[in-house]
């Protein structure tokens, strides 16, 4: 357990956070944070579902990245 406490599971049930990047399981770091930024300046761009689309990518990014 990390001193913020467990990590949080997805913002959605099933989620893959792979497929929520858009990127493939064997990506590079590099990768996966060149989709979280691409798809993050979509979802700003997104007035209907961005906020939604922020936590989705955020929680996808950290997942992959993280310790």
């Amino acid at each position: 357990m990390s001193p913020a406490g467990p990590e949080p599971g997805p913002p959605e049930p099933g989620l893959d956070p792979y497929r929520v990047l858009e990127v493939h399981p064997e990506a590079r770091p590099e990768v996966i944070e060149a989709a979280f930024g691409v798809l993050r300046e979509m979802a700003c761009a997104d007035e209907h579902d961005g906020a939604r689309q922020l936590v989705r990518i955020t929680w996808a990014r950290r997942v992959l990245l993280g310790p």
